[in-house]
């Protein structure tokens, strides 16, 4: 049981209820941020933004995501991306290696360094100047500030699901979160390769 209740819907402000009654499936994890009423809607936005207006390769924010919630034991947020990661484009091994990734030969070098930076930043706050600058040969300024808005938007989401004792929902990892997302627009060159 989580250690804070879920907002009962009938508490729910009408802006919160009608963004909560709007989705095809309601995750817990929205419950429980949806008591902080006054922000929830924005935050909503923010998520739904990092999943359908950043121009960073969706294969990385995911990346980036999964190892976050690795480094933050969050079972939870694991959970409810690794459907999302297939949905985007990651292989099952890249999955399963992201806690092994620095000995993983399925990773190409930028998703190394979005690893690595993914690390850096969730244990020390900062990157290391040689992986940012390793991560600018193939990332946009843009992108890498996408990047770390990513890294703490998930971190808080994990403190949140951890702190509070979030449950699993019996449909957890079997339901694709971004299933239902507007398809994101595809860059005109890739720097995946690299």
């Amino acid at each position: 049981m989580a250690l804070l209740p879920y907002l009962d819907s009938k508490d729910a402000s009408p802006e919160v209820q009608k963004l909560l009654t709007g989705r095809p499936v309601v995750l817990n994890v929205q419950r429980m941020t949806a008591n902080a009423q006054k922000i929830f809607v924005q935050r909503s936005r923010l998520s739904n933004a990092l999943f359908t207006q950043t121009t960073i390769d969706p294969r990385l924010r995911e990346l980036a995501i999964l190892r976050t919630a690795k480094d933050c034991h969050s079972v939870y947020e694991w959970t409810q991306h690794v459907p999302a990661a297939r949905h985007v484009g990651l292989t099952d091994q890249q999955i399963s290696e992201i806690d092994n990734w620095q000995n993983a030969p399925c990773f190409s070098e930028i998703e190394r360094l979005v690893l690595k930076f993914t690390d850096e930043v969730n244990e020390s706050v900062k990157a290391s100047r040689e992986t940012l600058e390793a991560l600018k040969r193939h990332l946009s300024p843009g992108e890498i500030i996408e990047l770390l808005i990513i890294i703490g938007h998930w971190r808080q989401t994990a403190s949140i699901l951890e702190t509070t004792e979030v449950e699993l929902e019996e449909f957890a990892g079997k339901v694709d979160i971004l299933a239902n997302m507007p398809p994101r627009p595809q860059p005109t060159h890739s720097k995946l390769d690299g």
